[in-house]
């Protein structure tokens, strides 16, 4: 892993080229995905560097070892580079295997057959105690496969685990992710009800939650460019 950040930048298939970049690499016959995440802002990368967050590649690579121990799928990791500059952390790679027959359910329309498949594995998620912070449509991928549905999770750097089931707020936050629709969302919503037994009206409640967070996200977007607004606001989201 030590040659990895100089291999990178000279060999590879780029799958993926935003903020983060994404390499797809032949190594004997295997197909190997590496994803470069770019220096973190300041204040992020300080506290990095001191050891008082986890660098996103370290976490990425932690996280797919336990969701893995849990029973659950996402390309097996192979391991991570972090390079520093001055002291400070600069960009970290993170290798993994790459998953070539899968797509992410953003691709998948408003399939009742996959609505209904992944409540069934969000509700299995939740009671084994894992929650994804980016449950998006583009970190779920899936394929189907003799009448089956098969997941499995990437963009993982941000994730909790706990003891028991996942809390109830909790609950409701990673359920308004999954689709960009309402209607989907709300299918998928009363499956998941009806899957766990929930008491109370979880429909309505998450619909709410999603429409406050687009608010949300659009007041974000409109003051981005305010000093300081970004980062109070991203924080008190977190919290």
């Amino acid at each position: 892993m030590d040659t990895l950040p100089d291999f990178f930048s000279k060999s590879g298939t780029v799958i993926h080229n935003a903020r983060n970049q994404i390499r797809v690499f032949d190594v004997e016959n295997k197909k190997i995905n590496v994803k470069k995440f770019c220096i973190p802002p300041i204040v992020n990368r300080i506290l990095y560097s001191l050891g008082w967050r986890t660098p996103k590649a370290l976490a990425t690579y932690k996280n797919a070892q336990e969701i893995l121990k849990r029973g659950f799928h996402t390309p097996a990791p192979y391991g991570y580079r972090i390079e520093r500059k001055g002291g400070l952390i600069n960009y970290s790679y993170f290798a993994s295997e790459q998953i070539e027959n899968m797509r992410p359910i953003r691709n998948g329309g408003n399939d009742p057959e996959l609505i209904r498949a992944l409540a069934q594995y969000t509700a299995d998620m939740h009671a084994k105690g894992l929650f994804h912070r980016d449950f998006t449509p583009g970190n779920i991928l899936y394929r189907a496969e003799n009448g089956q549905y098969h997941f499995s999770l990437v963009d993982i750097n941000r994730f909790r685990f706990f003891d028991g089931p996942v809390p109830a707020r909790l609950v409701k936050r990673n359920l308004m992710q999954p689709f960009y629709y309402d209607d989907p969302l709300r299918d998928f919503v009363r499956e998941y009800a009806k899957i766990t037994q929930w008491k109370g009206d979880l429909e309505n409640a998450v619909l709410r939650n999603r429409h406050l967070r687009n608010q949300y996200d659009l007041l974000k977007r409109q003051l981005k460019k305010l000093p300081g607004a970004y980062i109070l606001l991203d924080k008190r989201f977190k919290k």
